[in-house]
């Protein structure tokens, strides 16, 4: 069984624990903070014992854990494992368009930066790994069926312990197109009460984890979930009918 560290800023966290959530199908074993170390441990030695005893370490860039002092450090022990080991142990995995850290800038990394590009990076980490899709196609097909089951997700669950918020309907006085050479409007669905600050720091979270490559762009703006979208897409769900020219 392979394993990872995943060295993140917490505020990647919906991004890491989808990521995890993944790898660990594939039989890999993953090491989050979150889940592994209990109030009272020292955090530097839990964490350097966790990074020498994982055979890898993703390093996931963004924005957030470039300039986090705790990311530096874990990369800082990594880097000196894969020193000593002489062997690839740090996998950088990039999820915005950041200034790779020098010493990471002659390595290939797994680029998440765009929906069209996630689907064909996430076996690229398997391989990295040591882990073959050939001999894992079983699994393969186990992952395609349950992402085309209803269940619910990790972070569906969670949006559903708040009080119920629906999408009741389309706002066609604020439908329009933002950019003429394209076909994509920014389509306001509108919501049965205005969703609070947790609900909606999920929301912005799971849309940031591309899924697959018809993965639109929505946000929040106020008591509406805004989706930038071509218009059939959404008659396809039959969501709603609506006149826009």
């Amino acid at each position: 069984m392979s394993s990872i560290f995943l060295s993140h800023s917490s505020k990647d966290k919906f991004f890491v624990r989808e990521l995890a959530e993944r790898l660990r199908v594939y039989g890999v074993k993953v090491w989050l903070d979150e889940a592994e170390i209990k109030i009272g441990e020292s955090l530097t030695e839990k964490i350097g014992r966790a990074i020498d005893e994982m055979d890898y370490v993703g390093v996931i860039l963004s924005s957030n854990s470039i300039n986090s002092e705790w990311v530096q450090r874990e990369l800082q022990v990594a880097i000196q494992k894969e020193l000593s080991k002489k062997k690839v142990v740090i996998l950088p995995i990039l999820i915005e368009l950041v200034e790779i850290p020098p010493f990471l800038r002659d390595k290939l990394y797994a680029d998440f930066t765009s929906p069209e590009k996630y689907e064909s990076t996430f076996p690229k980490i398997l391989i990295a790994m040591g882990i073959s899709i050939e001999e894992n196609k079983h699994i393969i097909q186990k992952v395609d069926k349950k992402e085309s089951d209803t269940e619910m997700t990790a972070t569906e669950k969670q949006l559903s312990e708040f009080e119920d918020i629906r999408i009741i309907g389309l706002d066609d006085t604020k439908t329009y197109k933002p950019n003429p050479e394209k076909l994509l409007y920014d389509i306001f669905l509108e919501l049965s009460s205005y969703p609070p600050m947790d609900w909606r720091d999920i929301f912005k979270a799971e849309r940031s984890f591309p899924r697959h490559s018809m993965w639109r762009h929505a946000w929040i703006e106020g008591s509406y979930i805004v989706i930038n979208c071509v218009p059939d897409e959404l008659y396809r769900l039959s969501l709603f009918k609506a006149n826009i020219m």
